[in-house]
């Protein structure tokens, strides 16, 4: 895989962990949310290097993430809130457009969707633990899975998206546990989360 695809790949998955903008209800204080200066996410997938994510400032919720991966450093800006996970990837950085990831208290069922374009990205909620079932590190752990159809043709930025499904899971207490990747050349990777102190 070209790194243009595993840059991709991970920059979904670690932007996606931070949050952008949230509802005026959510408390984004970082002393009750995942926000909090340090907390940091390690995330692998087989054959490439691991990355990490680790928050370094935290403003009423806005907060900024370091991320390394290949060797370089990346800086990422979102916001965290109590409850959900939102993000403008698709929106090209403007807050003015959340669009919702993930919201802790959702059914199966849910449904946000997101137009990009004449295109139309989809997240719905597939499943959500009723027990501790989910390998995440030496923890069985609930999650609510979140299948995001993205269709052919779709523009992120300024480029065609390569990626064309993914099946995220996240944690209310760790957060981001796992996300599986389809492309649209067929090729599926996943990326799991193995580490973080966001629940100490």
């Amino acid at each position: 895989m070209n790194f243009k695809l595993k840059w991709a790949i991970y920059s979904l998955v670690f932007l996606l962990v931070l949050a952008a903008c949230s509802d005026d209800d959510e408390v984004t204080d970082p002393e009750q949310t995942m926000g909090k200066v340090g907390n940091y996410w390690s995330a692998g997938a087989s054959g490439y290097d691991d990355g990490r994510l680790t928050i370094t400032q935290n403003s009423g919720g806005d907060v900024v993430g370091s991320l390394t991966f290949e060797g370089d450093t990346y800086t990422i800006e979102g916001k965290v809130t109590d409850n959900a996970i939102y993000d403008y990837v698709y929106s090209n950085g403007d807050k003015s457009k959340p669009f919702t990831l993930v919201k802790f208290d959702a059914n199966v069922g849910d449904k946000w969707e997101f137009n990009v374009g004449n295109q139309k990205v989809v997240r719905e909620v597939v499943r959500k633990s009723t027990e501790d079932d989910v390998e995440y590190g030496f923890w069985l752990v609930k999650t609510i899975d979140v299948k995001e159809t993205i269709p052919t043709g779709t523009i992120i930025k300024t480029s065609e998206s390569e990626v064309k499904e993914i099946l995220w899971q996240f944690n209310h207490k760790f957060g981001f546990i796992s996300a599986t990747i389809k492309t649209v050349d067929g090729k599926t990777t996943k990326v799991n989360g193995y580490s973080t102190n966001a629940a100490d």
